[in-house]
């Protein structure tokens, strides 16, 4: 992966052509120039051993993460001739890149793409010895203004002796963290928390975090990863009003995540349609979600909603009419939630674990 010095090499290259050249992502978002142009869509099937004219500009498809495409914007033969000079450029520039093999071998590791020797060979090479409680937690942030989300995120990040900082695409790092001074995962989504509300503060932008199980050995941490991926699709999915998610406190979010989404829409339905459309509105599912969060406690709720109690009791007696459900009592209650999440079980296909 190339880091911020070539990107800058580039980019001054780049500027003193008379052609617009655009870098992009595997989305279509613009890596150079660093912008916050809209994403442009890449056209499938794109070839890397030539250049394509495609709707009057010239693609050509290049290995040289976080680039994935070179748009060059004009259809004549400089277009073309220029898109297969910025591809060279960009293949001399990684091999030369002092970061790429490493943090390439890194993010292998994380995918479970290596055997046990090359495992081995990447715990000598960056002093990580193989038994170690260790977990990972992704952090993921949009791009803000001329800082890149990956600039953000390193600079916040604190990754000590035993701990491995790993790029995994221009949006995310992971962080391989070890437990040995970690007392439980509470503390882990404490530093989420400190990085999620540093970035907040001082640049405004949204950084969401996940955690995954710790796992004993250096060769068992793919699985970390995959669960803290995992939980951030999943997090997203069901709690999009929260920026930090825990792997082994979403057990029913995961559990409903796989439930087709035909059959969970079928059976939301039941209770949410449009004869209870009126009954459901913003303020009672509000009271409702805070009933919930303060155990089903109705003087907590109603002090916390700043409501009578007497007012609660009028709203809860409502739904208890309109729907047969009394969410005072608890087999009711689980009833009431799992419905209201069948909403969402199913929904936007997760993304592909990178």
């Amino acid at each position: 992966m190339l880091d911020k010095l070539y990107f800058d090499q580039i980019n001054a290259i780049l500027s003193r052509l008379t052609s617009v050249v655009q870098l992009l992502d595997e989305h279509g978002c613009p890596v150079i120039p660093d912008s916050s142009a809209e994403m442009i869509p890449i056209p499938i099937d794109l070839d890397s051993n030539r250049p394509q004219v495609i709707d009057n500009r010239t693609w050509l498809a290049v290995k040289a993460p976080p680039i994935a495409c070179v748009l060059v914007h004009g259809t004549e033969a400089a277009s073309v001739d220029c898109a297969l000079l910025v591809q060279s450029l960009l293949g001399s520039l990684q091999a030369a890149s002092p970061t790429s093999d490493r943090n390439d071998a890194c993010r292998s590791l994380l995918r479970d793409e290596l055997s046990a020797p090359e495992i081995e060979s990447v715990a000598h090479e960056n002093g990580m010895p193989m038994e170690m409680e260790r977990a990972v937690i992704v952090f993921h942030a949009l791009q803000s203004g001329k800082v890149t989300a990956l600039e953000l995120l390193r600079d916040m990040i604190p990754a000590g002796e035993d701990d491995l900082l790993v790029e995994i695409d221009r949006h995310t790092l992971a962080l391989v963290k070890s437990m040995a001074q970690v007392e439980s995962l509470d503390e882990l989504q404490q530093l989420a928390e400190a990085v999620e509300q540093t970035a907040l503060s001082e640049t405004a932008a949204r950084v969401t975090a996940a955690i995954g199980e710790p796992k004993s050995s250096l060769a068992q941490i793919g699985e970390s990863y995959r669960e803290a991926w995992r939980a951030l699709e999943v997090g997203h999915a069901f709690k999009p009003e929260q920026n930090i998610y825990l792997y082994r406190r979403l057990t029913l979010e995961r559990f409903l995540m796989e439930i087709p989404r035909d059959m969970g829409q079928r059976y939301n339905h039941i209770l949410f349609n449009r004869k209870t459309s009126r009954l459901f509105n913003e303020e009672m599912l509000h009271t409702i979600e805070m009933f919930f969060a303060k155990d089903l406690n109705l003087s907590d709720t109603a002090r916390q909603l700043y409501i009578h109690r007497n007012t609660l009791v009028y709203r809860l007696d409502k739904v208890q009419r309109q729907t047969g459900l009394d969410l005072r009592h608890f087999d009711d209650a689980i009833t009431f939630r799992m419905l209201f999440l069948l909403g969402k079980s199913g929904g936007d296909q997760p993304t592909l674990i990178r």
